[in-house]
């Protein structure tokens, strides 16, 4: 990719990452496997190193706010076990590797604001795309015009840390979201032609309880 402001590099490379961050004032840190049938040999690299060389560049920078890409995958687990409503307070409950890389994305997001002082917000995005694929996405379904409202709220939100779930205005509402400033305005209810992808839970397919593609 070319453009006028756009420099192109690997953050696997903890060089680049400090070269491309000093200066900044603010980083929406979105990139990595997002697969979430990837296996954590898949993951480590660009879902936990990578993660950790942009929180070193950006407490080196003195950067003033950082906006890490979780996942509803980190808390999909409850959903799975049967609550219907998940506020983010609930603990963790991933419903697989890649949720549980998400999960130590946070932890290490809190480290860095606790020790370092790096004000950091975690986002656990749901499935982003311009209509749900299925029924299966209803709860967990983010727009790209609420994903663009949701990241702008997380920049200027009086907050030291956080970690907020990322979705539309969902009918269901499945996962609760307080992230200060943010007003979806989209509902996953407004497409009534959503064909039935789901399917009941089992040993060797779960439900994930957010937008799961059949």
């Amino acid at each position: 990719m070319e453009g006028p402001g756009i420099v192109a590099g690997d953050l696997a490379d903890a060089g680049f990452a400090r070269d491309v961050i000093a200066g900044a004032d603010a980083v929406v840190h979105l990139a990595g496997q997002a697969d979430p049938s990837t296996p954590w040999a898949g993951l480590r690299g660009p879902n936990a190193d990578v993660t950790v060389n942009v929180l070193d560049a950006a407490a080196a920078a003195g950067v003033r706010r950082v906006v890490l890409a979780s996942s509803l995958h980190a808390m999909a687990g409850h959903v799975d076990a049967g609550r219907v409503f998940v506020p983010e307070e609930l603990p963790p409950y991933a419903c697989c590797p890649y949720g549980a890389a998400k999960v130590l994305g946070e932890q290490l997001a809190r480290c860095y604001a606790d020790v370092w002082g790096l004000s950091t917000v975690c986002l656990r995005l749901g499935g982003v795309a311009e209509r749900p694929f299925g029924a299966s996405w209803r709860g967990g379904w983010l727009s790209p015009g609420d994903l663009n409202r949701l990241v702008g709220a997380a920049l200027a939100a009086d907050v030291r840390f956080g970690v907020y779930h990322g979705i539309s205005a969902n009918t269901p509402r499945v996962y609760g979201c307080t992230l200060p400033g943010y007003h979806p305005a989209d509902d996953s209810a407004s497409f009534a032609d959503l064909p039935d992808d789901l399917t009941p839970p089992s040993e060797d397919r779960p439900r994930w309880g957010i937008a799961h593609r059949s």
